[in-house]
């Protein structure tokens, strides 16, 4: 018999054990694998943001307005390519958040040239541009709903009260893979010439976004722009796009924390399992172990042997695990789709799978360590004579 079929036949000394110890493991992986992924949804904006794209809010909060009149100014300034200005609407489809999705007010003519990842037809952007109640509306969105061009869709508003009804003139796509397309974006001048709007709220926009001619010159882009306004009833901070999104992320610090802290756990849970499998086997198997010993196998034969055992274990709770986590987190995505919107496609990045197997090989052989010296320092005739 040689050294895998020796393996082999101490792993199956007690199959229901190796079993359910491979699906002990398989469970602390795929949920090392969900949370590991939850957290990367907190950083799934930051990680698109564009290097050459710049934010511009309120100083004070970025829930607080900044003039239109910025526009012309910021536009102006030596370095800036493109501006322009969005303003977060917050509608919904009914009284509900049930099915919550982004929609934003656009300068039409100008939020293309800063967001050229979004692609619409040119005919269908032609008659956006046109309409002051015109909408675009996100690929994933539409087939959503059900939305296509010609549609009127009326949102009732939170921060604005009403219902507000758009036309629906175009449907955006990405321009590469992993673009969100699950907003709606309709023309600012639908919001803001209407009479519903009081005077405080007329010319005011959320925020201004920027395109530089040189990501190398952002910080000096930006330095301008907060120093143009610095001394007006409406300072700003600007900041690059990655940044603004990353602020979003620590408002909620503590969960993340407290996911990764979980995450961590798990991986101990999983030491401590299978620790646990291969103490129990090396104690069984001590007459074993000591006659291999008094035959002339070498220590570190033995120690190779039982990090074996450990291995397989840790590479089929790898297996297991980086197969169930992605339905997991699938299925996770649908049911919360309807109050945060369609999550992205491909939410967990093969990075995280790959991490996360070879954390649980590495966590395996860790565990193996204890019961492996165990083995090796037992003395051949104590051993023989413990189970004689």
């Amino acid at each position: 018999m040689n050294y895998v079929g020796l393996a082999g036949r101490d792993l199956m000394r007690n199959p229901l054990r190796m079993t359910l110890t491979v699906l002990a493991g398989a469970v602390g992986v795929t949920a090392f694998i969900f949370l590991s992924t939850v957290v990367d949804m907190f950083y799934y904006n930051a990680r698109a943001a564009q290097v050459d794209r710049l934010i511009v809010r309120n100083k004070v909060s970025f829930t607080q307005p900044l003039p239109l009149s910025y526009y012309a100014r910021i536009a102006a300034l030596p370095g800036v390519t493109a501006v322009t200005h969005q303003e977060w609407f917050g509608g919904t489809l009914g009284d509900t958040q049930k099915d919550f999705f982004a929609n934003f007010a656009v300068d039409t003519h100008t939020f293309l040239d800063v967001f050229p990842e979004f692609i619409v037809p040119p005919p269908q952007l032609a008659a956006f541009r046109g309409d002051p109640c015109g909408a675009l509306v996100g690929e994933r969105l539409a087939q959503r709903f059900g939305w296509k061009p010609g549609d009127r869709v009326t949102l009732k508003g939170q921060l604005y009260p009403g219902d507000w009804t758009f036309n629906v003139h175009g449907i955006y796509r990405g321009a590469r893979p992993g673009v969100d397309t699950t907003a709606l974006v309709f023309g600012y001048r639908c919001l803001n010439e209407s009479d519903r709007l009081t005077e405080a709220l007329k010319d005011k926009v959320g925020i201004y976004a920027v395109r530089v001619d040189d990501p190398a010159r952002s910080a000096e882009v930006a330095a301008a722009i907060d120093h143009l306004f610095g001394n007006s009833p409406y300072p700003t901070k600007t900041e690059s796009e990655k940044a603004f999104q990353l602020g979003f992320v620590a408002m909620s610090s503590a969960i993340v924390t407290a996911v990764r802290v979980v995450s961590t756990v798990i991986l101990l849970i999983i030491l401590l399992v299978i620790g646990n499998t291969l103490a129990m086997g090396v104690r069984e198997r001590t007459r074993d172990i000591a006659t291999l010993r008094a035959l002339g196998f070498r220590p570190r034969t033995v120690v190779a042997l039982v990090l074996a055992e450990s291995s397989f274990i840790g590479l089929c709770s790898a297996a297991l695990g980086v197969t169930a986590a992605p339905v997991l987190v699938g299925i996770f995505a649908k049911l919360i789709a309807s109050r945060f919107g369609p999550m992205p496609d491909h939410l967990t990045r093969g990075h995280t799978l790959w991490v996360s197997a070879l954390a649980a090989v590495a966590v395996s052989l860790l565990a193996g360590v204890g019961p492996a010296l165990r083995a090796v320092r037992l003395p051949v005739a104590e051993g023989l004579r413990k189970v004689a």
